[in-house]
């Protein structure tokens, strides 16, 4: 009996303590749950109300006089997809001391690392917001003519803004590339061991065939496969394999062909690349990061042309900072060559125009490349109803459901118009049924009802040259930025994105979507009414209103082996005719890389860490997988 009853209290003694601490797990769940809804409607009024800066003024100094900041080995301008993996790799060698400058701040961890708050974040401090002069052929639905430039401001760059899409390019792009600059270590394979550097993959969807010897398994910067919709994907595989494309893992040896996206998200939240490659550093000895501080310009020697120091403004004061051994700009296609240009390295008319003392005349910025994009909107019978917001922030903070991707689907592809050989694709298509965000805060269940689908097309076609030149010699001013899209001479963009679009409307005409009704929500441009509808001269009107830039630019500094053919930098990022002085960003790149631009931009940066490193004696460890 006694026994029974000691058996009877431990009972009592556990249940009560079970109910105590489910309570404390319930009312910690709510408090979060409460804590994340504040923080989203918070998050969405903001960027509702923000308005993007048409200068950079809120830099300017109130001070004129020079503060020294002290010399380091390394000074690195830009903390972005490349500067920071930079800053984290040559801090790796703990004798050094190292400089990173960054204009914006570090992620504030709200609604910035939610993904499907996607376009939120793009109205936020972390986009610098510039603007392109009024364009002839593309953005013309847009105010002014104008495209949005979207570039990331803070530490990491447009990691803190961008679709978070891991895709290294096709294999081909770069061997081409390796023998235009005359260098095979630029090659796929060398570069092979870059890409898995950074890379630990987490392989959780077995319906799509990966090629593991492809990825890493040792980077920081986690990669996730989507965990997609079955519905939506399977229609868009099922499609595609009716019109002879199979599903492929693009990231491996082959790029053709229906996927999902491959994130660098973790646990479903963003990983900006400050959170992944600077800040668990911050204690290293050999690392300094000075966040607000806007570059002025590079001073540069000009009898000896060795870059010397840097002049940055910070806190209403400027300051210099000396570079003992290089200074690395990584700014990226738009603030690189602005800083370059600013510091007397440009097109030699342009700069003395200004009132610049030229120290070196180079081709910075005159070969400005961007991919172009169009959305097409559907109409369909699919159905779809919204999960009650507090299901949906649950399943978010366990690391999966709707809010752990921009869109609702993971689905895209990249094809060929003409097949051939070359194995590199001429388009992508995105596959995605949008979120109301605003609309589902609600706690109770939404009605069932027919959505949109909309594919999106990206050409990656390049023929078309924009420019970027200085507004005037004053540092806070934005730049004039001219994408120029759409306009070569003859129209082989424009035909090829018409192209790319007749794709789509085959898809939507294949069994798996017929099933479901597909329309083509059109708006009939009043610009596009003079001509007949489904005629290829209302596509290429409709086309050159709806289109918008890709924001994978490149070309302002770029790669080669003759200045006098516009090469801005040699293959080792070394700026001509300039000593002590790299560019390590996607400026440099001829064209744009096919797909997106992240990762061959922190690829760049771990390729030229490895020789930086090597020119200063330091043993760089081959890497083994």
């Amino acid at each position: 009996m006694r026994v029974g009853m000691e058996y009877w209290k431990l009972f009592v003694l556990f249940s009560s303590y079970l109910f105590v601490a489910t309570t404390k797990i319930y009312e910690d769940e709510t408090a979060t749950l409460n804590h994340f809804i504040d923080l989203i409607k918070n998050g969405v009024r903001k960027a509702t109300n923000y308005e993007l800066p048409t200068d950079a003024r809120m830099h300017e100094p109130t001070d004129n006089d020079i503060n020294d900041y002290g010399t380091y080995d390394f000074i690195i301008i830009g903390a972005g997809a490349s500067g920071t993996v930079l800053a984290n790799r040559l801090s790796e060698i703990t004798s050094w001391k190292i400089l990173l400058i960054e204009a914006g701040d570090f992620s504030d961890g709200g609604l910035i690392n939610i993904p499907a708050y996607f376009d939120y974040h793009i109205k936020s401090k972390y986009n610098w917001g510039y603007k392109s002069v009024p364009q002839k052929n593309s953005c013309l639905g847009n105010r002014n003519k104008s495209c949005l430039i979207s570039s990331g401001k803070g530490v990491g760059g447009g990691t803190l803004i961008n679709g978070f899409i891991y895709c290294r390019g096709p294999r081909e792009q770069y061997n081409e590339l390796a023998k235009v600059i005359n260098d095979p270590s630029w090659n796929y394979d060398n570069l092979l061991q870059y890409f898995k550097k950074t890379e630990y993959f987490e392989w959780t969807n077995r319906d799509i065939p990966i090629n593991i010897s492809y990825h890493g398994q040792v980077g920081l910067l986690t990669v996730q496969d989507g965990i997609f919709d079955k519905k939506y994907a399977t229609l868009f595989f099922e499609a595609n394999k009716e019109l002879g494309y199979s599903p492929i893992d693009y990231n491996g040896p082959d790029m053709i062909g229906s996927t999902i996206i491959q994130k660098f998200t973790k646990f479903g939240k963003r990983q900006d690349f400050g959170n992944v490659f600077i800040s668990p550093f911050l204690g290293r000895s050999s690392l300094e990061v000075t966040t607000r501080s806007y570059v002025i310009k590079i001073e540069i020697n000009n009898v000896t042309k060795i870059a010397e120091s840097v002049l940055f403004s910070k806190n209403g004061r400027i300051y210099q900072a000396k570079a003992s051994k290089e200074i690395l700009l990584s700014g990226g296609t738009i603030a690189s060559p602005k800083i370059l240009m600013l510091s007397g390295i440009g097109p030699k008319n342009h700069l003395e125009a200004l009132g610049i003392d030229v120290i070196q005349n180079l081709e910075v910025g005159s070969r400005y490349k961007d991919h172009v994009i169009v959305p097409i909107p559907l109409s369909t019978d699919l159905k779809l109803q919204e999960k009650p917001f507090p299901v949906k922030l649950a399943q978010f903070l366990r690391g999966y459901g709707d809010l752990t991707s921009p869109t609702c689907s993971h689905n895209l592809g990249f094809f060929q118009i003409d097949k051939n050989i070359s194995k590199i694709p001429d388009f992508e298509i995105f596959s995605y049924v949008g979120q109301n965000l605003t609309a589902t805060m609600q706690p109770e269940v939404q009605p069932v009802k027919n959505t949109n689908i909309f594919f999106s097309v990206s050409y990656f076609g390049s023929k078309s040259t924009g420019s970027l030149r200085l507004k005037s010699n004053n540092p806070y001013d934005y730049p004039l930025i001219d994408p120029n899209l759409l306009s070569d001479a003859n129209n082989e963009d424009i035909d090829g994105l018409y192209r790319s679009l007749k794709y789509v409307f085959k898809l939507v005409d294949t069994k798996p979507y017929k099933k479901y009704n597909l329309k083509f929500l059109d708006d009939r441009p009043p610009e596009c009414a003079v001509y007949q509808y489904n005629s290829k001269d209302y596509w290429q009107c409709y086309l050159k209103q709806g289109s918008i830039n890709g924001l994978h630019m490149t070309g302002t500094c770029v790669m080669g082996t003759d200045p006098s053919e516009g090469a801005v930098i040699d293959s080792n990022l070394k700026v001509f005719g300039i000593k002590n002085l790299r560019v390590v960003d996607s400026s440099i790149f001829p064209e744009p890389i096919v797909g997106h631009s992240t990762i061959p931009c922190a690829t760049v940066a771990e390729k030229i860490s490895d020789v930086i490193k090597i020119d200063y004696g330091q043993t760089v460890d081959k890497l083994y997988f």
